[in-house]
């Protein structure tokens, strides 16, 4: 079973981090008799929040909730596998945030995969893993992800990014804004465990899945 460890801040955005949750925790294993049914008594995955600090975080617009607790501080010494990063308008503070900023780094060095949902992107070009590489991010707030990492191949154009190595399971994988989160989580579990794992959980949370990454419907936002 593979570890999920959830970054949430304040001012974060719900679904940033909520809707790749939901599909995390609703990945099984296939049953034995039907492929195409999970077995809801094999899970995949276990989700654990890591905020600044341990304890209560007001998430949401200008604190609007809910509010989440954070089991672990970004620093302390826990295992996992994944890290999630979210967006929100909590980013705009953080980005300017050395000490966070550094030990985001460490967290991102100590994961096989580090995923970004939305403006998390922002974070991520500040710990300078994303320098040199392709990344989306939330279009509706496009220019300013852009003055955050000069050094990043920012693409507008797809839904997610995904840089992960398909043979060792390890990379970086970075969405656009909010919801595509939810498309991005399936297209990891895809690749870290099957198409058909992909397929059983998105029927599960009865989700209209988008397979191709290839033209965001959403980018015309970036040019707003």
């Amino acid at each position: 079973m593979k570890t999920v460890a959830a970054l949430i801040f304040e001012g974060m955005a719900p679904l940033d981090l909520f809707g790749p949750i939901q599909v995390f925790t609703a990945a099984y294993k296939p049953r034995d008799d039907d492929s195409s049914r999970p077995d809801t008594n094999k899970p995949l995955y276990k989700v654990i929040t890591v905020g600044r600090n341990k304890g209560p975080v007001a998430t949401g617009a200008n604190g609007a909730g809910p509010v989440v607790i954070a089991e672990h501080g970004i620093n302390d010494d826990f295992n996992f596998d994944i890290l999630l990063v979210p967006g929100g308008g909590g980013t705009r503070t953080l980005v300017a945030d050395p000490s966070f900023i550094k030990s985001l780094l460490a967290a991102c060095e100590r994961a096989d995969v580090v995923a970004s949902v939305c403006t998390g992107a922002a974070l991520l070009a500040q710990t300078s893993i994303l320098d040199n590489k392709a990344a989306t991010s939330n279009k509706t707030a496009w220019n300013w992800v852009l003055s955050q990492g000069e050094k990043v191949e920012w693409d507008v154009t797809p839904r997610w990014v995904d840089l992960v190595d398909k043979n060792t399971g390890k990379g970086i994988i970075t969405s656009a804004g909010v919801s595509a989160g939810i498309d991005m989580a399936l297209a990891l579990v895809a690749i870290l465990d099957s198409e058909q794992v992909a397929e059983n959980t998105a029927a599960f949370i009865e989700h209209h899945r988008m397979k191709s990454p290839a033209n965001d419907k959403f980018a015309y936002l970036a040019s707003r």
